[in-house]
């Protein structure tokens, strides 16, 4: 969320780096340039001449000897944007007893998780004056857009449904047998779904004939058909568009050791109560923090798939799940908006934009 908004506001060119956690380069839905984990991009002596930034924010993760000497020269503005209590120990070392302090003090502005935090950092003789917010910068993202006037949107709108999204073939069988259980229970209830892999179609519609259930593609909608019970999309970009249709959404690739995985916090943007299976590595913390505040459910079977299902059928139960999501990823917007003034009132002073 930060660096959309840091995006929109300066319409200028800015750089990621990611942290060590990270097995694979982290794939944006947004046109920003990504260039590698921070202690490869930072090994290098020329990064700063290459680059030139006038700005650099942390969050909290390992700080390379590069990135803080740097920091220490004052050139640029500097911002620690995320410092969590768990990690501050790691920061304090016995040979430096003052190492913690020299840290964040080298920095322009510190943000921190929560007044517990910001009163370690006091104790550490951090100055006062750098702390400027407190509360976390959640992983987030910002909704995407869409076209409300859009065919399919308008055609669906208003029947009771739910969407299963990003489905592998071995999570076929058990969506669908669980939209089936649903369905006597609640028989205009509506799936729709789109696969990880355009090449089970074949799957799907073998499983659905097998289950007497009703399969169209959602773009081949013409007027709409209470006969359907099962739409399926062929490209796999209307997500976003079905996501906006459905107040419940489960999110494939999570029922097994799979790994196609598609970021929670787009559906939770849009206000979708979210249901998953136990596979959640890629994105653990962002499933830990929606399941924490209520956004979020993990089911294991179809069978447990159908019950929470039949309780969301109710729309104040399911809005509840999604009001808890868009909360959950709007609760760093306070200090979001903050770094953002900062950056912009630092760069309009220096007439760099």
């Amino acid at each position: 969320m930060l660096c959309i908004y840091l995006k929109e506001k300066l319409r200028t060119e800015f750089l990621i780096t990611y942290g060590e956690e990270f097995t694979k380069k982290p794939i944006s839905l947004y046109d920003f340039l990504i260039l590698g984990k921070i202690s490869d991009q930072l090994s290098h002596p020329n990064f700063f001449k290459k680059y030139d930034p006038q700005v650099i924010i942390c969050l909290d993760g390992p700080l390379p000897y590069l990135l803080t000497s740097r920091i220490k020269q004052n050139k640029y503005l500097s911002i620690f944007a995320d410092v969590r209590s768990k990690n501050l120990s790691n920061r304090k070392l016995k040979i430096l007893p003052n190492f913690r302090k020299t840290v964040f003090n080298n920095f322009d502005f510190v943000f921190t998780e929560n007044e517990m935090t910001a009163s370690q950092l006091f104790q550490s003789s951090v100055d006062e004056h750098k702390i400027k917010g407190m509360g976390l910068l959640q992983s987030s993202i910002a909704p995407l857009p869409f076209s409300e006037n859009d065919v399919t949107f308008s055609d669906l709108k208003g029947r009771p449904m739910w969407a299963a999204l990003n489905i592998h073939q071995q999570e076929i069988g058990l969506v669908l047998n669980a939209h089936r259980q649903v369905l006597r229970a609640a028989f205009q209830y509506c799936l729709t779904i789109s696969l990880s892999s355009p090449k089970d179609i074949d799957v799907l519609k073998e499983q659905c004939s097998k289950l007497d259930l009703r399969l169209s593609a959602v773009e081949d909608i013409q007027t709409p058909g209470e006969a359907t019970q099962v739409y399926f999309s062929k490209e796999p970009v209307n997500n976003i568009k079905l996501m906006r249709l459905a107040p419940i959404v489960f999110s494939g690739n999570t029922l097994a050791m799979l790994d196609q995985q598609e970021d929670p916090l787009i559906a939770a943007s849009l206000c979708c109560g979210i249901l998953h299976g136990p596979n959640t590595n890629a994105y653990s913390m962002e499933y830990e923090g929606l399941k924490s505040v209520g956004a979020a459910l993990q089911v294991q079977s179809s069978n447990e798939l159908a019950s929470e299902l039949n309780k969301l059928y109710s729309a104040d139960k399911a809005a509840n799940m999604g009001i808890a999501a868009l909360d959950f990823i709007s609760s760093g917007a306070e200090n979001t908006d903050k770094i953002v003034e900062l950056v912009f009132e630092y760069l309009k002073d220096r007439e760099l934009i």
